[in-house]
């Protein structure tokens, strides 16, 4: 609805700055009302493509942000083959992982990315900024107290980090659980309607039958 807002909006100003335009060639500069409208046309369909390129700028489509998120991704798959500890490798692979899970679920509904955008833009960024700092400062050959603090801190933060994806995950499933918990005790409450009378419950019910019949009598 907002994209169809703004694409009106672009329209109408665009259609005043080229009849501005039209009409200042016209008595200002007494070009000729066919020239005019012609180079006032041209004015208004050229700031309609810039307001366009502005609005592609600052509001990226949803395929546009899931393909920065996929690009974040798999700069995180890259990172792997350039760590040298076990114990992070395993991190960071388990951390891939679940982002790839994210990416697959906003393919397959594209409504869950306004579930992941926040994750996507904030979080994922510094996940790839640190992964990045960190194996440049292990790779170099001299360190000194600072390096391995810098080292030990950015270990830890990327422990929040996957912390923050499986919390991210789970949150993107939370439609999904509902859904399955909804059906599961719609089918549980279909059952036990249609269950069959059990031959104990079948007896108890025809020995009252009984009684009201012989009560009545």
């Amino acid at each position: 609805m907002k994209r169809v807002i703004r694409t009106i909006w672009r329209w109408f100003v665009s259609w005043n700055v080229g009849l501005f335009s039209a009409l200042i060639s016209l008595f200002a500069f007494r070009l000729p009302f066919l020239i005019s409208f012609l180079i006032g046309g041209s004015i208004g369909i050229m700031y309609s493509f810039y307001m366009k390129k502005k609005e592609e700028k600052h509001y990226p489509s949803k395929d546009d942000r899931l393909k920065e998120a996929k690009k974040k991704v798999r700069t995180i798959g890259q990172s792997l083959w350039r760590v040298r500890s076990v114990a992070m490798f395993s991190k960071l692979s388990r951390l891939y992982s679940i982002c790839q899970k994210m990416i697959e679920i906003v393919e397959k509904q594209p409504d869950r990315l306004a579930v992941a955008q926040p994750f996507f833009n904030t979080t994922l960024d510094s996940i790839v900024t640190i992964i990045n700092k960190y194996i440049y400062l292990m790779r170099q050959p001299v360190k000194n107290d600072e390096i391995r603090q810098a080292i030990g801190e950015a270990e830890q933060a990327l422990d929040l980090a996957l912390t923050k994806a499986e919390n991210q995950l789970l949150d993107m499933l939370e439609e999904d659980l509902f859904d399955l918990q909804t059906e599961v005790k719609l089918m549980k409450h279909t059952i036990t309607a249609d269950k069959p009378l059990s031959l104990s419950t079948k007896h108890t019910v025809t020995m009252m039958e009984e009684k009201k019949h012989e009560q009545k009598r």
